[in-house]
């Protein structure tokens, strides 16, 4: 509109100018110059009747494109609110996967425990094992899995399963090959090597000296067994690496079988084993071997009363030669039973009942001695078993914190375990049952001698009882 509004300004100036200067110019050609005015004026009209049309026309293209600005406004509009209305459809679905993420977040922490725990599992199965020196990578892939801090995913659990397939279709398969390996001289060496499973390898030297392998901590190395290995299972490796026999020796516990027939192993190492509940079940028993052979001594010196002595006795008291009775049987002081007739002696004369009071009353004063250190012995009988369990515990408690660490996925390193646990619990039954029957022997002795005095006792009291008018005290 305002282009068409700019021709007809220019227009006008135009025929202004022409008419002044028609003016100043031709002042007697005014008739001509008229003509030409006109002329001018009416393209003038017809060029502002053009413009005039065409501004009608650009006004309609305007009004035409604003009303399609404004139906496209409305179209945004409506976009708008549908992506309104979409978003928070979206943030509401946000709001609950995050509270159904809180939710299982404990099932997810759970998973991730679960699948670093078989991780350490499989770090323990690779420890101790021949496989892992075949193939060393699988360690330190096992270890990142163990200690990264970022959840496994897919592609851990992925890695966790190919490694235990590997190693179920590892532990059938009879593998032979050239490798290295540390000698019986502790120097590394090339050798032949034959692993069956994941529970014996063999190896063969260049100057033909065979044995047994076992991984070392790490398991990416193998070490040789050291030791005298018997003739016989020589020569069956032998035999067998050179394919005349189809026969070898297994050892099912991946080297520690044939470990103990080459190791020695003396009472304190077996000792050191049990840790320090072995030494204070060792002084238990100590103690108790000394209460035993000085009660042995003591008993063994109390002899019995023989009927001879019973009889000397009686005929002297009948003879009413007490003070000859009593002396005869401080003489025979290591005679309990003389011991006791002694003291009853004291109360000759008095009625049946203070007689009868008076013999159990030198029973009871002789029983302490020969009893004494039989309920001690007694009592380290029973503390010997209890601290051998005691050990034990102690022992698996420590076992469980290892696997608690490492897994359970060494059978191994956990037999060993449990099995040094458990020496102080062998080691306590080996000291409870000596001792109890040592007790036993014992208490059969002193039972034995509190008998014999109270058969003689109870005889000398009839004795002096049907002879009450013979025997007076002196």
């Amino acid at each position: 509109m305002k282009k068409y509004r700019k021709k007809i300004t220019v227009s006008l100036v135009f025929v202004f100018f022409i008419a002044l200067a028609g003016i100043a110019a031709a002042a007697d050609d005014w008739g001509s110059l008229a003509s030409q005015i006109s002329s001018e004026q009416d393209k003038a009209i017809e060029d502002a009747a053009e413009t005039e049309r065409l501004a009608k026309m650009d006004r309609a293209a305007l009004e035409k494109e604003v009303a399609n600005l404004k139906a496209q406004e409305k179209r945004e509009n409506r976009t708008l609110n549908q992506l309104r209305a979409e978003f928070e459809s979206l943030r509401k679905v946000e709001n609950q996967l995050k509270e159904d993420l809180a939710n299982e977040q404990e099932e997810i922490d759970s998973i991730e425990g679960t699948i670093r725990g078989t991780a350490n599992d499989a770090i323990s199965l690779s420890r101790d094992n021949p496989i892992t020196a075949e193939y060393p990578e699988r360690t330190e892939i096992l270890n990142t899995l163990a200690t990264s801090k970022r959840l496994p995913g897919l592609e851990g659990i992925m890695t966790l399963t190919e490694f235990f397939f590997q190693e179920m279709g590892e532990e059938g398969r009879i593998v032979r090959r050239t490798g290295e390996f540390v000698g019986p001289d502790g120097r590394s060496t090339i050798g032949d090597i034959i692993r069956i499973g994941r529970f014996t390898t063999l190896y063969r030297m260049a100057n033909g000296a065979v044995g047994f392998l076992v991984p070392d901590s790490s398991g990416e190395r193998l070490i040789a067994i050291t030791g005298e290995i018997p003739w016989s299972t020589q020569q069956q490796i032998k035999a067998y690496f050179n394919e005349k026999s189809n026969i070898a020796p297994i050892d099912p516990s991946a080297g520690g079988g044939f470990t103990k027939l080459t190791e020695s192993e003396d009472f304190r190492d077996w000792l050191s084993k049990g840790g320090t509940i072995m030494y204070a079940i060792l002084a238990v028993a100590i103690f108790a071997i000394l209460l035993a052979v000085e009660r042995f001594i003591v008993l063994v010196t109390k002899s019995r009363a023989s009927e001879k002595i019973m009889s000397d006795i009686k005929s002297l008291v009948l003879k009413n030669r007490l003070n000859e009775a009593r002396n005869y049987c401080s003489d025979k002081s290591r005679i309990p039973t003389c011991q006791m007739l002694h003291d009853v002696m004291e109360h000759i004369g008095h009625t049946q009942e203070v007689l009868e009071n008076a013999l159990q009353e030198a029973i009871l004063k002789q029983i302490p001695t020969l009893e004494r250190f039989l309920t001690t012995l007694s009592l380290l009988a029973a503390i010997a078993p209890l601290l051998g369990l005691l050990g034990t515990v102690t022992g698996m408690i420590t076992t469980f914190k290892v696997i608690t660490e490492v897994g359970t996925g060494d059978p191994t390193m956990m037999a060993g375990g449990i099995s040094e646990a458990l020496l102080t619990t062998q080691f306590g039954l080996i000291c409870a049952v000596p001792i109890m029957l040592l007790h036993h022997f014992l208490q059969r002795q002193v039972d034995s001698i509190v008998n014999d005095m109270q058969e003689k006792g109870t005889a000398f009291a009839v004795t002096l009882i049907k002879n009450r008018g013979t025997v007076s005290e002196a």
